[in-house]
């Protein structure tokens, strides 16, 4: 008996471990563009949210964000996407969820193209039927248009049976916009206390397999 047809899951932080990668672009852009670099708290919020959005919070003016972008996404192809592996033990889930006939998508603010390629690199591309990804203009940026897009491309006609399952602030909101239930993930990047500001009714969990019991029950 399943709860949820369809799961999608955010990448960074919920999928992947990929924060040492993300950090070291992030620090190339301040490098480059030779600006103070911010503490450890600061550049850990990069992880999750548009790096445009994360520029612009920490005074970048639009055209600097711009630059600060296509740096990051140069030193990304070039170095930051091979520093990325997936989280122990969720291999082992997607394949049970899969099995049992729940339909796997990706919702990511990531640029669609990394996205897809870290999915593959990671060894979990034939586990998932839509990748969903941000693109570079402002069509599809935000978690709740990823969302929706990818709800979309996997035929998802009742919402009820949709969860969202993430490990930011970002997440939830992304869930709570788009009316869908959500999980989070406290093996990831953020905190239970800002994912429940957005869902309050939220599960959490501790580690990837404890995601089948919220699902198969």
């Amino acid at each position: 008996m399943r709860k949820y047809d369809f799961a999608l899951f955010d990448l960074d932080g919920t999928l992947s471990e990929s924060g040492d990668g993300i950090l070291y672009c992030v620090r190339k852009i301040f490098e480059e563009m030779e600006r103070p670099l911010p503490d450890e708290k600061v550049l850990g919020t990069f992880i999750g949210p548009p790096m445009y959005d994360s520029l612009r919070g920490c005074g970048f003016s639009h055209e600097d964000a711009e630059k600060g972008v296509e740096i990051y996404k140069r030193n990304f192809i070039e170095k930051g996407i091979y520093i990325n592996r997936l989280y122990t033990g969720m291999h082992e889930l997607l394949v049970l969820l899969k099995e049992n006939g729940v339909r796997l998508g990706v919702a990511t603010t990531k640029f669609y193209p990394f996205a897809e390629t870290i999915i593959n690199m990671i060894g979990a591309g034939e586990l998932f039927e839509f990748v969903g990804g941000a693109t570079a203009d402002t069509e599809r940026r935000t978690k709740a248009k990823v969302i929706n897009y990818t709800l979309e491309n996997l035929g998802c006609d009742d919402r009820s049976r949709a969860v969202m399952i993430g490990d930011t602030r970002f997440d939830a909101e992304g869930a709570s916009l788009t009316g869908l239930d959500f999980i989070g993930c406290l093996y990831g990047y953020g905190s239970r206390e800002e994912m429940e500001v957005f869902c309050p009714e939220a599960a959490y969990v501790e580690e990837p397999m404890q995601i089948a019991g919220l699902i198969l029950e």
